[in-house]
């Protein structure tokens, strides 16, 4: 039965890391999908402030209103491009971190809405793997540790009453026998 717990851990262990490794794997992936997201939204910004500028887009904005919309849109479009930077400078092992920190979260999930796993090849998303499957090794055992824990209690348990219902021995001498002097039997 042992040996069946053992190969069923073993099974498990894989499986979670297995399954770790791949969703950490996409972190990469997803990094650059929401840069790509982002892309878009910063050209379509640009875009509309060019079109607004110009009178093409609310032609009935009077020119004071316009600047306004024209300014707040301006702000809007430096607070992406400040976040794309901030992706872009960041090493690309760090990138899922630092997107975490920094995303604007309606376009992350606008990302994640379109979002297709792939299976990454680059450095970065191998470091991401490995890092999801040691992880994810280590939560399946820790899932492991309060068996484990009361194992322990029950083995001492049973090891308590085992000596505890032993009569104790009997004191030993230490040393040699000494024979009484008057035994004619001692060589």
């Amino acid at each position: 039965m042992n040996w069946l717990v053992r190969r069923l851990d073993h099974l498990g262990s894989a499986a979670a890391g297995g399954v770790g490794g791949l969703g950490f794997s996409q972190a990469p992936a997803f990094t650059h999908a929401y840069l790509q997201r982002l892309g878009g939204h910063i050209d379509e910004a640009r875009r509309t402030i060019d079109k607004l500028a110009a009178g093409d887009i609310l032609p009935w904005l009077g020119g004071e209103g316009r600047e306004q919309a024209v300014a707040e849109l301006s702000l809007r479009l430096a607070e992406l491009e400040r976040f794309r930077e901030v992706l872009l400078e960041s090493p690309a092992i760090l990138r899922p971190f630092t997107l975490l920190r920094h995303a604007d979260w309606s376009i992350a999930r606008g990302a994640a809405d379109a979002f297709v796993p792939a299976i990454p090849v680059d450095p970065a998303s191998i470091v991401w793997t490995l890092i999801g499957v040691v992880l994810a090794a280590l939560a399946w055992d820790a899932t492991k540790i309060p068996f484990w824990a009361a194992g322990k209690a029950r083995a001492r348990r049973e090891t308590g009453k085992a000596t505890s219902q032993q009569s104790p021995k009997p004191r030993q001498k230490s040393g040699k026998r000494r024979q009484p002097a008057g035994d004619s039997s001692a060589p």
